[in-house]
């Protein structure tokens, strides 16, 4: 993966996008008045994730170690970072009660957790790169 630097705009930016995604998968899910608050819970939560996932290329070049050179490391971890995303949601789905959040959304934000790095890299940084301010 070509991205070197410390990514904070594009890690936000795609934070919020994916953030308001899950907001609309936590309407959609939720029958009663209750999907705002924990749609609100979920944007910073899936921004976080985000953030780790865009970064994560930096931070394995400051470990300096001949394991984290491999392309397959950084799918790895990317990996995981998706599956606490999901398990994050499915726990909070469930202390929430009566939420209803929908397995193929869990899988769809995910994803999307996983993806968000190439989505950058490979799309949007020659459009959306330009106009951020750092």
């Amino acid at each position: 993966m070509a991205i070197e630097g410390f990514l904070i705009g594009p890690a936000l930016l795609m934070g919020a996008i994916i953030g308001l995604i899950e907001l609309i998968f936590v309407h959609s899910d939720e029958a009663h008045m209750g999907w705002l608050m924990h749609g609100l819970h979920a944007l910073p939560a899936t921004m976080l994730f985000v953030f780790i996932s865009m970064n994560i290329s930096f931070v394995f070049g400051l470990l300096n170690l001949s394991i984290t050179v491999n392309p397959f490391v950084n799918f790895g971890v990317r990996l995981v970072i998706a599956v606490i995303a999901m398990l994050k949601i499915c726990v909070a789905a469930a202390i929430a009660g009566r939420v209803g959040e929908k397995f193929p959304h869990t899988i769809a934000i995910g994803a999307l957790v996983f993806a968000a790095p190439y989505v950058w890299e490979f799309a949007l940084a020659s459009v959306l790169g330009p106009m951020l301010p750092f």
